[in-house]
C-alpha cells in the first residue's frame, strides 16, 4: 500500500470563472483527504477518548505551491504519499492533478493532540495509525 488517492469535481464554487481554484478550497480537501485516507484504512480521526478527552491532527505547517489552474467541473485527482513518519507528528504530500497536469502540490505536517480539561496537548502517535502511515510512507529514494 503507498499513496490514497481520490477523486472529485471541480464546481463552480470552489474557483473563479478561470478554473483558479480558491486557495483555502485546497486546504479543505487536504486535511479532508487526509481524514478520508485515515478512514478507508480502519481508523477514525477525531474520536472521542475513555477520559472523555478527544483526539485529531491539528496542522503545524502547510507548504503550498500552485502549477496550473483547471478547467471548472475537471475532474481532480487528489493524491496523499506520507513524506515523515515521527512518534507524534507526521508529514504528506498532497498532489492535486488532471487533464494530464499537475494544478497544486502542499507540504502538510500534522501532530497527533488530545483535547482535553487541560487544553490541546501532543501526544504519541497509536500503534494503528504509525502502521496506517507507515504502510503509506514512499520508498526511500536510492539516488
Amino acid at each position: 500500500m503507498t499513496a490514497y488517492s481520490y477523486s472529485r469535481r471541480l464546481n463552480w464554487s470552489e474557483c473563479d470563472p478561470g478554473g483558479i481554484v480558491f486557495f483555502p478550497n485546497y486546504a479543505r480537501w487536504a486535511v479532508d483527504g487526509l481524514n478520508e485516507m485515515l478512514h478507508s484504512d480502519g481508523y477514525m480521526p477525531n474520536r472521542k477518548l475513555a477520559d472523555g478527552s478527544t483526539e485529531g491532527i491539528p496542522c503545524v505547517e502547510f507548504n503550498m505551491r500552485f502549477l496550473d489552474a483547471p478547467e471548472l467541473y475537471a475532474m481532480v485527482s487528489h493524491q496523499i504519499s506520507v513524506q515523515r513518519v515521527g512518534t507524534t507528528s507526521f508529514t504528506v504530500r498532497h498532489l492535486f492533478l488532471g487533464e494530464g497536469r499537475s494544478f497544486a502540490e502542499a507540504l502538510d505536517t500534522r501532530v497527533w493532540a488530545v483535547h482535553g480539561e487541560h487544553g490541546l496537548r501532543k501526544s504519541s502517535m497509536p500503534p494503528e495509525v504509525l502502521a496506517i502511515l507507515n504502510a503509506r510512507k514512499e520508498p526511500e529514494s536510492t539516488e
